[in-house]
Order: structure tokens, then sequence, then C-alpha cells
């Protein structure tokens, strides 16, 4: 006969042969994630080897001297002069740098200062004057095909 002791075991047993299984079970997920994201990883390099083959290719000096002289006419393109490059210092100054401006945003709001007024003064002008007309595109039967030459037909 089954003792109480022999069934409490038996229900250890197959809990603890459940709680195996579910780990098992969450492992070979993970470890299917894990391949699936490694072969996303590889098709992702492979994919960067091809772009930079062939922006290696589209960037040869060869091919772009050989473009710039069919396309020259169209383009008119010119080597680089050296006084066109600007020096650092010759750069414009850094937003942070730039010196902050008298009249702030209450004096504005307030209309204290009198070029700032007479702006308000203009701006109101402005919005009293009607609107101009808006123009209405013509139908699409009136007007001719336009013709880009990209298509040899």
């Amino acid at each position: 006969m089954l003792r109480s002791f022999d069934l409490v075991l038996i229900g250890i047993m197959t809990a603890a042969a459940v709680v195996t299984y579910t780990i098992k079970h969450r492992a070979d997920e993970k470890l299917a994630e894990v391949r699936r994201l490694e072969s996303e990883i590889k098709l992702e390099k492979d994919t960067i080897e091809l772009l930079r083959a062939d922006w290696a290719l589209l960037t040869q000096p060869n091919r772009l001297h050989r473009l710039v002289n069919v396309y020259n006419s169209e383009l008119s393109l010119a080597p680089t002069e050296p006084t066109q490059l600007a020096m650092p210092k010759e750069l414009p100054m850094m937003r942070s740098a730039l010196p902050q401006p008298e009249t702030t945003i209450e004096d504005i709001i307030a209309g204290k200062d009198s070029e700032v007024a007479a702006a308000l003064k203009g701006v109101a002008a402005a919005k009293a004057k009607p609107a101009p007309k808006i123009p209405v595109p013509l139908p699409r039967g009136s007007i001719e095909a336009i013709s880009t030459g990209s298509v040899n037909r």
C-alpha cells in the first residue's frame, strides 16, 4: 500500500519535472531567439559590406572623371580654388557667443520700445489689408504635356 509520504514524494517529483520542463522550454525559446538575432545581425553586416562595395565602386576617381567629362556642359563644374576654403576663424559666431539684445520679451509685449511699437503698428496695418487672391490651378486637360527628356521614345 502507498503511504501518504509516498504520495507527497510523487507529487513533488511531478512538480519538479514540470518546473524542469518549463525551464528547458524557455531556454530553447531564448536560444532560438538568439539564433534569429544572430542571423539578422549577419544579414545586416552583409548588407553593410555590400553597400560599402557599391560606394567604393561609385566613388572611383576614374568613373567620376568620366561622368564629369560627359556632363560638364550641363553641370559647369570647376575645380575648388584654395581661396574658397574657409578658416575656422572666418566662420560665423556660434549662437551661444552672439551678443544678447537689449530689448527683452517683456519690453516687446509691453510696447516700451518706439521701434517695436512702430513695427507692431505695421503688423496691425498689414493684417487690416485684404489677403491677396490665391491662384487656382488650371484644369488638367488644358495644359500640354511637359517634356522632361528623361524617357526615350
